[in-house]
């Protein structure tokens, strides 16, 4: 297998009401399985801002994306006609202000927000699952330092 091609990801999440994080996640196309919004470099943005731009596309999300990332996974993306890439998915937190009413790839696929825990449960990426346990414990941690 080449080198792994880049590809950009966002972690969408907001705080409720009741202070519990939550996380957005979509299915892919192709197997429907639950992913963070992601894709391929945008050429003319920046790392972070083709993560929103992925986020937008593929789940009508608006909202302030951070320049640094929360860390990187491998997978396996399965292309036309059988092929298969190894992919490095660089995430990057996305707190979510709102979501459109419609958006580009809403009949394609499924949006849905989660809990941290039920987020895990039902990702099957490894690497994805310790950046997600990783976030919800340190947004606890600051949500802790900021008085809950």
């Amino acid at each position: 297998m080449t080198d792994p091609l880049d590809q950009y990801g966002a972690l969408p999440f907001r705080w409720c009401r009741d202070g519990s994080l939550k996380i957005m996640l979509v299915t892919t196309r192709g197997r429907k399985r639950w992913m963070i919004p992601k894709g391929w470099p945008i050429s003319g943005l920046a790392p972070h801002d083709s993560a929103a731009r992925e986020a937008f596309e593929e789940a009508g999300l608006i909202g302030s994306v951070h320049p640094q990332s929360l860390g990187s996974f491998e997978y396996i993306k399965r292309l036309a006609h059988g092929r298969e890439v190894k992919c490095v998915i660089k995430v990057f937190p996305l707190r979510v202000d709102h979501q459109r009413d419609h958006w580009l790839e809403e009949g394609e696929r499924e949006a849905k927000w989660f809990s941290i825990k039920e987020a895990v449960s039902v990702i099957s990426e490894p690497g994805l699952r310790q950046i997600l346990l990783h976030f919800g414990s340190q947004s606890s941690k600051a949500d802790e330092a900021d008085g809950g």
